[in-house]
């Protein structure tokens, strides 16, 4: 197997992609109703923007 140059000269400082188990997960995010209305807000814009485009 070859060695990556760049991996040999960084060694130990490269991050480690293990999952440490003793920090909690974040299992659910739920979006806010300030959320959910702002993206509703902007994806009518974006539509009637573009209907507008088209016409």
């Amino acid at each position: 197997m070859s060695v990556d140059p760049i991996e040999a000269e960084l060694g130990e400082r490269l991050p480690s992609n293990v999952i440490d188990d003793d920090e909690p997960n974040i299992v659910n995010i739920h979006p806010s109703d300030d959320w959910a209305t702002w993206r509703m807000k902007l994806a009518n814009q974006m539509f009637d923007e573009w209907q507008a485009s088209r016409n």
